[in-house]
């Protein structure tokens, strides 16, 4: 072959591929879009941008979900994504919102506030604002009021705000002096005023005999209510404090869920030997927080309906 052959076969190659690239992108280049961004929008307007792209929406395909931030039958999602180049004609898949999904909201009234909760959650809804009052006739810890009546149709996860009861208005009074009682004296006069014993801290004094009050919180003269906490200072004669003292040890219990109240019994055994210390009837999810007062080593034991739940060392 004559390199004038040779020439003329190369640019006959070389002309037949550019003729080749111009036919390919003549006819096939206009058949590949992007795909436009439809999410959040109704479905009558992204039909018609989809349609203007050259695509198409298979509405017998159609996904609907329930959705709290997207209105019904607006765009939730879609594929393929916003941008991607795809061939006209493809067939866009979509999640169609069928908007907040409805419940009914729920009697709380006259619950307990953490029965509310667990009520409201199992509806899909949410507590709001707790406010809370005192009342001489409503229970503590009760609902008194709810801001969504009962029986009306609201969109889940709507929030629903409470009214609590604190109970009875609680009754102010001065501290009385407790410095230079026994602690067995002053507890009582605690007791006695519907007060709780706080702290009880030791402090060495051998000129003093041992179980005497030196120091007390609030002071005397001040001005206290129900429930209040009272921490006390007593003497010991020495850094290490006698096993035979009294002391006080604060009982936590929670009563188990359930339908119906139960009797709670607490019993103690210590040095002053066994005794009960708390007996009532309590409604499910009752707290008690009971101030016993101890000496040397002691066991509680709690009793629902004449049954032993637990036991448990006073440390």
């Amino acid at each position: 072959m004559t390199i004038k052959k040779l020439f003329f076969k190369i640019v006959g190659i070389t002309l037949g591929g550019i003729l080749f690239i111009f036919l390919l992108m003549r006819f096939t280049g206009g058949r590949e879009v992007e795909v436009p961004d439809i999410r959040g929008k109704e479905v009558t307007l992204a039909l018609e941008e989809l349609g203007r792209a050259g695509l198409k929406l298979n509405l017998k395909l159609l996904e609907r979900r329930f959705d709290d931030r997207i209105p019904k039958d607006h765009i939730i999602s879609q594929d393929p994504r916003s941008g991607k180049v795809v061939q006209k004609g493809r067939e866009i898949k979509v999640i169609i919102s069928r908007g907040s999904q409805k419940v009914f909201v729920p009697e709380v009234k006259e619950r307990g506030l953490r029965s509310a909760g667990i009520i409201l959650r199992q509806r899909g809804l949410r507590m709001g604002k707790v406010a809370k009052v005192y009342s001489d006739l409503i229970e503590e810890d009760t609902i008194m009021a709810q801001s969504l009546e009962p029986e009306i149709e609201v969109n889940r996860s709507s929030e629903i705000n409470l009214l609590v009861s604190l109970g009875p208005y609680p009754t102010y009074f001065y501290m009385p002096d407790l410095i230079g009682r026994s602690l067995e004296r002053a507890s009582r006069t605690i007791e006695y005023l519907s007060l709780q014993t706080g702290s009880i801290t030791y402090e060495v004094d051998p000129e003093l005999r041992e179980g005497v009050v030196l120091n007390q919180a609030p002071s005397f003269g001040f001005p206290v209510k129900e429930k209040s906490l009272v921490n006390l200072v007593i003497s010991v004669k020495s850094q290490t404090r006698p096993t035979g003292l009294l002391r006080y040890y604060m009982l936590h219990y929670v009563v188990p869920a359930g339908l119906f109240s139960k009797r709670i019994k607490i019993v103690i055994s210590d040095a002053q030997g066994e005794r009960e210390v708390y007996n009532a009837l309590l409604s499910p999810g009752k707290e008690i927080n009971e101030v016993i007062a101890i000496m040397g080593r002691a066991r509680a034991k709690i009793y629902i309906e004449g049954k032993l739940e637990r036991e448990m060392t006073l440390r």
